[in-house]
């Protein structure tokens, strides 16, 4: 696949110019078709965020400098996209040699990061953009949003040449080795563009208020997930009947958390499936934490603000019986329909007992949509999937729709929702 600058694409792009005058590409993907009410307004308002992003000389809207720095702590060679007060007299280039580290400061956030393929490991732009957009159409808030941009050759050469000098550990060197050499030829489809002046990639927004999710995120591999007790609950051959009310009348804060755990893992182990993901369980499991209470009969929630300030004042506007439990992200997705699928070969979706009624209508729903010739076309020039990456995503919904309708009303239960489980409505955040 290539990359043509000139391609019409998307549904707003926004220019940015290199300082060697090149013009870079922000590019929202056009909504999946016929569905633009499954992103939210705080999707779109993220996604018009990320394409305002000027790598050289931007600016935040709260006034902070924006700084690329390689990310140098784990495999991929990424950019972070840094929001900091630069020091006077400081450069970007300067301050991002001085920060490449995996600790930052309190006034030093990650708003962003940006990563394109490697074509020969576990990163791979396509995979990031269709979890996004999957996500939304599953009506799960497990995955931020993503859009495509291109970033001028010339000025990735220094960043890469700073992510080989500084990498932690050999596997970070020899990927930004790699990605070093692969700049210098800029001929490679899967990364440059078709002109061969700029790579092409996906910038992500960076969850705040991440954190690893407890006992989950220290399991290595997909047997040791298939074996944990979360998993266990995912299996389980009775339908869930928790007490998520007290006998007081309020919510059961352990009930709450179980059911909501349930159904993260069950969402993320289809859509793992679908993704033929390879690399989930290697720590790539985060959690944020979400206040959850009924408010006139209505099941609400609101993921609690990280910084401290906010947060406390967040705390005077929340009501005192709302329960505070562990919501999944999905945050790196990078490894998707490259190279295996961990949640097929452990047959994790086989051994699934328990997911949202909502979850797999929309499966359903999915698996008629991937037949129309649109959509197939709007995989290919928005998420730039090859032909080959729509046909494995459509073969594994047909798979996945097998596996599961054959054993609904059998072994697989569609119980695990809060809101069903409460008799509620949920109400959209």
């Amino acid at each position: 696949m290539s990359f043509d600058v000139d391609t019409p694409r998307g549904q707003e792009t926004i220019n940015h110019t290199a300082p060697n005058g090149t013009v870079e590409l922000a590019i929202r993907s056009a909504a999946f078709p016929g569905h633009p009410e499954i992103y939210s307004q705080k999707d779109i308002e993220k996604e018009k965020e990320l394409a305002a992003i000027d790598f050289y000389n931007g600016k935040t809207k709260d006034g902070l400098d924006v700084v690329l720095i390689p990310k140098t702590y784990s495999t991929s060679p990424g950019i972070n996209i840094h929001a900091v007060k630069l020091p006077a007299g400081t450069s970007h280039l300067g301050y991002a040699e001085s920060h490449t580290g995996k600790s930052h400061s309190g006034d030093d956030k990650i708003i962003a990061k940006y990563k394109q393929t490697i074509p020969t490991h576990f990163t791979y732009c396509p995979s990031i953009l269709g979890y996004y957009h999957l996500s939304r159409f599953f009506d799960t808030e497990h995955v931020e949003p993503a859009i495509v941009r291109t970033m001028d050759v010339a000025a990735h050469k220094p960043l890469a040449d700073l992510g080989k000098a500084k990498a932690i550990g050999s596997n970070n060197r020899q990927q930004w080795t790699e990605v070093r050499a692969l700049d210098d030829s800029h001929s490679n489809s899967t990364l440059y563009t078709k002109d061969g002046k700029q790579l092409y990639g996906a910038l992500q927004a960076n969850p705040t208020g991440e954190q690893s999710y407890p006992h989950l995120s220290d399991l290595q591999g997909a047997s040791a997930f298939a074996a944990s007790a979360e998993f266990s609950k995912v299996t389980s051959p009775n339908p869930l009947k928790l007490e998520c009310i007290d006998a007081s009348g309020k919510l059961n804060q352990s009930a709450v958390q179980q059911i909501v755990q349930i159904k993260d893992l069950s969402d993320m182990i289809l859509m793992d499936f679908i993704m033929s993901q390879a690399d989930r369980f290697s720590g790539n499991i985060h959690s944020e934490k979400v206040y959850v209470w009924i408010e006139n009969g209505v099941l609400k929630h609101e993921a609690k603000k990280s910084d401290p300030a906010k947060a406390a004042e967040q705390l005077k506007e929340i009501p005192p019986e709302a329960v505070l439990i562990n919501r999944m992200i999905m945050k790196d997705n990078d490894a998707g329909l490259v190279s295996g699928n961990s949640a097929k070969s452990y047959h994790l979706l086989d051994k699934t007992s328990h997911i949202d009624p909502k979850t797999y209508n929309r499966l359903l729903d999915l698996q008629s949509k991937l037949q129309k010739p649109e959509v197939a076309q709007w995989y290919q020039t928005e998420l730039l999937f090859t032909p080959a990456d729509f046909n494995t995503v459509k073969n594994n919904v047909d798979q996945a729709v097998g596996i599961l309708s054959s054993r609904k009303d059998k072994k697989l239960f569609l119980d695990a929702s809060l809101s069903l489980a409460l008799g509620l409505e949920e109400a959209n955040e």
